[in-house]
C-alpha cells in the first residue's frame, strides 16, 4: 500500500472517532460511557502504526491488516451514513462483536510483540491522545487564539507540539516558550508594545526577503523575551523551545520575482496613507494575486520541521512568516554566522531565492502538524489536531474578503488535515497588530466566547480512554 493510501485510510479512521464522539455529545443517550469506550477503543487500536518504546518504533500496522478492514467495514456506515445521523440502531449490532474481536486483538498483538514492547507501551499509545495546535495568519486578527489558549490551560490541556503561520506563528512562539499558558504575562507583553518598536519606514540592506515599505523589527519589539540581549543578537532556537513548534513561511523561487525588488519596496510606500492602510489595500492584493496565480513560483519553508531548519533562530522564523510582500519586510542582516549558514543552506537546497510570509501557501498549516506527528517528532502516534482559524471568511469585513478568499484556497487543502478547525466569525481586524488594552481584552473575551463551543468535544476526545482489557485482554 502507498504511504499516501495509509495517510488516507488512518485520517479517516482518526476523523471517525471524532464523528462518533460529537454525535455522543448532540445526543447523550446514544452511547453509556463503556460503549462509547469500547467504539473508541477498536478504532484507535485500529489506526495504529507503530508503537513506541524506549527509543526504538515498533510497527504493527501489517499484524493488524485484518483487524482495521473490519473496523472500517463495521463502523464506517454506521457513523458516516448519508442516509441519517449517528443512531444507535446502526452501532449496537456491531458493539458486542468489536468488543469480542478488540479483546482478542490486543492480546494476540502483546503477546505477539512481548519481547519488543510492554504492554504499557501499547496501552499508552491507543488510550492517550497528544493535542497538538495550529495557529493560522491573519495579522490582528490572531489575538483571538489568546483566549482559546487559555481556556485549554484551565483544562490542563497542554500541546505537545504548535504549528503557525504569521501572526499565528508570534502567538505560538508566546505559547511554546514556556510549559504553560500564562495569559496575564503574554497580555502584558502585548502591551509593552508599539508601533515604533515593531515597525519602522527606513531603507535598509535586503538579504534572505522582499524589500517593503515597512521593516519589521521583531527581536527589538519582543526579543528580551527570548533571550536576545543587546550585548548578543542570538536568541532562543525553535529546538530549544519547551514545545515542540514549526513555522510556515514562503520561498520564492530563485530569479522568478514577478516584479524588480525597487517595485516592491515602492509598493505601498508612494501612498499618501500609511503603508498599513485599507486605502492601499487595492495594492497589496494586486501584487498578492500575482503570487497566488501562479504557484509555480513559490515552495512551502516549514522552519522547525523541513531538513536542517529545527535549529533555526526562532524570531527569525517567525518574522519571515509575517513578511508580506510589498508591505512588511524582515530580514536577518545581524552578524550571526550559524543563522546566515542555515538559511543559505535551506534556500539553497529548495532553489530559493527570497522568504516571504507563509500565508502566501500554508496559512494554516495543518498537514505539516499532522504529517510531524506521523514521523514520530512528538513520541506518540495518537494526536488530536486542533485548528484555529482567525482569517476564516468574515462578511463583517468586506474590505477584507478578497485576502479572506485568496487565504482560503490554501487554507481550504489545510482543513482535511486537522481533526477540528475553529473559524473564528468575530475577531479584531487584521491591522490591530499593536492593539491597546481594551481591544486586547476584547480579543481574549471573543476567543474564549467562540472556542467555549469546540471545548467539549476537544476535552472529550483529549481525556484518557477507560481502560477496558488488561495484558491478556
Amino acid at each position: 500500500m502507498k504511504s499516501s493510501e495509509r495517510a488516507k485510510g488512518q485520517r479517516a479512521l482518526e476523523q471517525l472517532e471524532v464523528l462518533l464522539v460529537r454525535a455522543t455529545l448532540a445526543t447523550p443517550r446514544l452511547l453509556d460511557i463503556r460503549e462509547e469506550t469500547v467504539l473508541r477503543t477498536a478504532l484507535s487500536l485500529a489506526r495504529l502504526s507503530v508503537v513506541p518504546w524506549q527509543g526504538v518504533e515498533h510497527r504493527v500496522a501489517p499484524f493488524l491488516a485484518a483487524y482495521r478492514a473490519e473496523v472500517e467495514r463495521r463502523l464506517g456506515p454506521a457513523i458516516t451514513s448519508a442516509l441519517a445521523p449517528v443512531a444507535r440502531p446502526l452501532l449496537l449490532p456491531h458493539l458486542r462483536d468489536l468488543e469480542l474481536r478488540t479483546k482478542e486483538t490486543i492480546a494476540a498483538l502483546s503477546s505477539h510483540f512481548a519481547d519488543r514492547f510492554p504492554f504499557d507501551a501499547l496501552d499508552q499509545e491507543v488510550r492517550h491522545k497528544a493535542l497538538v495546535l495550529v495557529l493560522g495568519g491573519g495579522g490582528g486578527t490572531a489575538y483571538v487564539y489568546l483566549g482559546a489558549l487559555a481556556l485549554l490551560d484551565e483544562l490542563g490541556l497542554r500541546p505537545k507540539l504548535l504549528s503557525g503561520t504569521s501572526m499565528g506563528a508570534v502567538i505560538g512562539l508566546f505559547r511554546s516558550r514556556m510549559p504553560r499558558f500564562l495569559q496575564d504575562e503574554v497580555a502584558n507583553i502585548v502591551r509593552s508594545l508599539s508601533w515604533r518598536k515593531l515597525f519602522r519606514a527606513v531603507s535598509m540592506e535586503n538579504r534572505y526577503g522582499v524589500p517593503a515599505a515597512l521593516r519589521l523589527f521583531l527581536r527589538s519589539g519582543i526579543g528580551r523575551w527570548f533571550g536576545v540581549t543587546q550585548q548578543a543578537g542570538v536568541g532562543v532556537r525553535l529546538d530549544e523551545l519547551p514545545v515542540k513548534t514549526i513555522v510556515a513561511a514562503t520561498g520564492i523561487r530563485r530569479g522568478k520575482l514577478p516584479h524588480s525588488l525597487t517595485f516592491y519596496e515602492e509598493l505601498t510606500r508612494a501612498a499618501p496613507d500609511s503603508p498599513l492602510s485599507l486605502k492601499v489595500l487595492p495594492r497589496w492584493l494586486g501584487a498578492i494575486a500575482e503570487f497566488v496565480a501562479r504557484p509555480e513560483l513559490l515552495v512551502p519553508v516549514h522552519f522547525g520541521w523541513d531538513e536542517g531548519t529545527h535549529t533555526a533562530d526562532a524570531l527569525d522564523a517567525a518574522g519571515f512568516s509575517c513578511a508580506l510582500p510589498g508591505v512588511i519586510h524582515y530580514d536577518v542582516l545581524r552578524d550571526d554566522p550559524r543563522m546566515h549558514a542555515l538559511l543559505h543552506a535551506a534556500l539553497s537546497a529548495r532553489r530559493v531565492g527570497r522568504l516571504v510570509d507563509g500565508g502566501l501557501v500554508d496559512n494554516l498549516p495543518a498537514k505539516v502538524a499532522w504529517q510531524a506527528v506521523q514521523s514520530g517528532t512528538i513520541g506518540t502516534r495518537n494526536a488530536l489536531v486542533v485548528a484555529l482559524n482567525g482569517f476564516s471568511t468574515k462578511w463583517t469585513m468586506p474590505a477584507w474578503l478578497p485576502l479572506m478568499r485568496l487565504a482560503e484556497l490554501n487554507v481550504k487543502k489545510n482543513r482535511p488535515w486537522a481533526h477540528v478547525v475553529h473559524d473564528f466569525d468575530r475577531t479584531l481586524g487584521p491591522l490591530d497588530i499593536v492593539p491597546n488594552v481594551e481591544r486586547l481584552i476584547d480579543a481574549i473575551e471573543l476567543g474564549k466566547e467562540s472556542f467555549a463551543h469546540d471545548l467539549p468535544l476537544i476535552h472529550r476526545l483529549l481525556t484518557p480512554l477507560p481502560a477496558l482489557f488488561g495484558p491478556t485482554g
